[in-house]
């Protein structure tokens, strides 16, 4: 079996995370490749051993050119844009479309959304990380029997493992930020957050894990707001768990998530998750492992007191790694992953 996977980015996140365990996790019974922009995925592909086919542009001519080279069995989408052009792309390979977001448009009538639904015709499966996709979807209703929820690969061993590895920054930090710097994680929101902090704990150290085409206003930001000794803006790191393990908290101020992988990551490694009710997040923080905060000031006030009550910062790491060890999933995923990609293949 010859599984495409397409992406519409040149860099390491949430969703080329889960593209690469997936490949790495089915080695010896699919055959992958992995399609995107050129850029830095590709060191991180040739540690992994994958096979990369570089596209200049999203487009129908770059998705016939790969499948054409490739000549895959089963084209597996990943996020929106990509599952459009591929659908428009009119290949023989069927194709699975596989959504990692839930981005504020697709809960409105509007040009994106429509093509979305357009594009479902061609294709044959839609997963989504979370239930909350679909829900959300203003057309969830139309493509549901395609669809099925299929929460994201879960390892808190491998996970714990990566955070042992040696690392020369051996700083501990009171808060961590870790995820792209865009406009769905909300960076600047949690600078706001962090200024907000300096009236109560001038002594405060937090760190940002992360690249993005907000990195530039970030750093404004921090230098404005005479943050500058406070937060330490780390950019993207291959193994970002060697700082987040020896982290007192993880918040994630995000406008929209899919999953909220980052969250379940740092669960792993004991660290509490104070976040915002979007998406997948409302499934993953419980008030055990976390908080789930709307306003700033409820953000600050949960900062405070895991800052200054260590029994209670204890009690919620504990439980933080418990619900992390309720969610692994990692064989149960790939186990089920084989068997739509069999059915797919068995129907065709």
């Amino acid at each position: 079996m010859k599984v495409m996977h397409v992406l519409n980015t040149s860099s390491f996140s949430g969703a080329e995370n889960i593209a690469i365990t997936i490949i790495n996790s089915t080695k010896e019974t699919v055959d992958s490749c992995y399609v995107a922009f050129d850029g830095d995925i590709r060191n991180i592909l040739n540690k992994n051993n994958i096979q990369f086919i570089p596209i200049k542009k999203m487009s129908i001519s770059e998705i016939r050119r790969a499948v054409k080279l490739f000549r895959p069995d089963i084209l597996h989408a990943h996020d929106f844009t990509t599952s459009v052009v591929a659908a428009l792309s009119f290949v023989k390979a069927p194709i699975i479309s596989h959504l990692h977001n839930n981005t504020p448009w697709i809960k409105t009538i509007c040009p994106k959304s429509i093509m979305y639904l357009l594009a479902s015709f061609r294709i044959v499966k839609i997963l989504g990380v979370s239930q909350s996709i679909f829900d959300e979807y203003i057309f969830g209703k139309i493509i549901s029997k395609k669809a099925a929820v299929i929460p994201n690969s879960i390892d808190t061993s491998a996970i714990i493992q990566k955070s042992k590895l040696k690392s020369s920054n051996n700083s501990i930090y009171d808060i961590a930020y870790l995820g792209r710097l865009s406009q769905q994680k909300n960076p600047l929101r949690f600078i706001r957050i962090i200024e907000q902090m300096l009236s109560v704990r001038p002594e405060l150290k937090a760190v940002m894990i992360g690249a993005g085409e907000m990195e530039a206003e970030c750093r404004s930001q921090l230098l404005a707001k005479g943050l500058t000794d406070m937060v330490d803006m780390l950019g993207f790191l291959e193994n970002p768990y060697l700082i987040l393990s020896r982290a007192k908290m993880l918040v994630m101020p995000s406008l929209w998530e899919g999953f909220g992988l980052a969250a379940v990551e740092a669960l792993a490694l004991g660290v509490p998750v104070i976040a915002s009710p979007v998406g997948g997040l409302v499934d993953i923080v419980t008030e055990k492992c976390g908080k789930l905060c709307q306003s700033d000031d409820e953000f600050v006030t949960e900062i405070s007191r895991l800052l200054d009550d260590m029994d209670y910062r204890k009690t919620k790491s504990e439980n933080a790694f418990k619900r992390a060890v309720e969610m692994d999933n990692n064989e149960k995923y790939m186990n089920d992953l084989l068997e739509i990609y069999k059915d797919i293949c068995r129907l065709v």
